[in-house]
């Protein structure tokens, strides 16, 4: 009997070493990256939030990083193509190429889409029935090759799945967070996304935060202005970054311009993931990683 006991322990050991292996693939910069993204709201009105300006003194503020276009789709499209992959509007369209999640895929890094009020199972509709959920913030649905894959379209989940995997410490590397319409402030204000922000979101993750090597972005889509005749400030967005290393920085702001192009190359460049190979992920700004060290 000690033999067998002796035996099925040290399987469990081995058990979950693999597991181990398997859940984690060290970054260079950090090993989660957690995107938040917020709804259109110009730069100027985010830094006055007392909540958002309490977060980019907390982190690094990215003071000069742009939305790429208007409406607020191709915006989610860019952060994980880097591209607009021909999306130009808000209108529902299936979209060819390959986006960050196939090489994530490819490395071995998990990930997940935590969508509030998604229905789940592949769901193609524009909104919801409670029409809190709308497909134009949900980028990966639009990506036919993740849609069209059980394996990947099963990881766009609703945000209730986000409690549970925290619970059993399965929480993904790659995180992409979507409020739905009235906690990302579109239907709502600014003020009632922050408090959410504030109240709800962070509470959940914060142990994620003080753990090592995890990077949570606060953005938004786009700016609330369309007609912006300094083509400069042209859909200038908020964004912040907030997590240990980050916390150690002697810099708070960062000057660099940047826009939702810089995610993928900036995530490829952590994993060292395959590229595109289209070009359009390698001809873009990455963050400076000096700046995450």
């Amino acid at each position: 009997m000690e033999i067998v006991r002796i035996y099925l322990s040290f399987l469990v050991i081995i058990s979950l070493l693999n597991f181990t292996c398997v859940a984690e693939v060290p970054g260079v910069y950090f090993d989660r990256i957690i995107t938040y993204v917020l709804g259109s709201t110009d730069y100027e009105d985010a830094i006055k939030d007392p909540y958002l300006s309490y977060l980019s003194k907390q982190g690094i503020l990215l003071k000069h990083i742009h939305g790429i276009w208007h409406p607020s789709q191709p915006n989610y499209i860019a952060m994980i193509c880097a591209s607009k992959s021909g999306m130009l509007t808000d209108f529902s369209q299936d979209l060819g190429g390959p986006s960050l999640p196939e090489s994530l895929e490819e490395k071995g890094i998990t990930w997940k889409a935590y969508i509030e009020n998604y229905p789940g199972d592949g769901f193609k509709a524009d909104v919801s029935e409670d029409k809190l959920y709308v497909r134009k913030h949900n980028p990966f649905i639009s990506m036919n090759n993740i849609r069209n894959n059980l394996t990947l379209v099963s990881k766009i989940v609703n945000s209730s799945q986000l409690k549970h995997d925290l619970k059993k410490n399965q929480v993904p590397q790659y995180i992409f967070y979507v409020p739905n319409i009235n906690n990302n402030g579109e239907n709502t204000n600014l003020t009632y996304a922050s408090n959410y922000l504030k109240n709800e979101f962070i509470p959940s993750i914060q142990h994620l935060l003080t753990s090592t090597k995890t990077l949570l972005v606060v953005t938004f889509d786009e700016a609330s202005t369309y007609l912006d005749f300094n083509l400069a400030d042209f859909n200038h967005v908020y964004t912040a970054l907030i997590g240990p290393n980050v916390l150690k920085s002697f810099i708070h702001e960062d000057e660099t311009r940047y826009s939702h192009f810089s995610w993928v190359p900036t995530i490829e460049a952590n994993w060292n993931l395959s590229s595109f190979g289209n070009g359009v992920d390698t001809d873009v700004v990455p963050l400076d990683f000096n700046i995450l060290m």
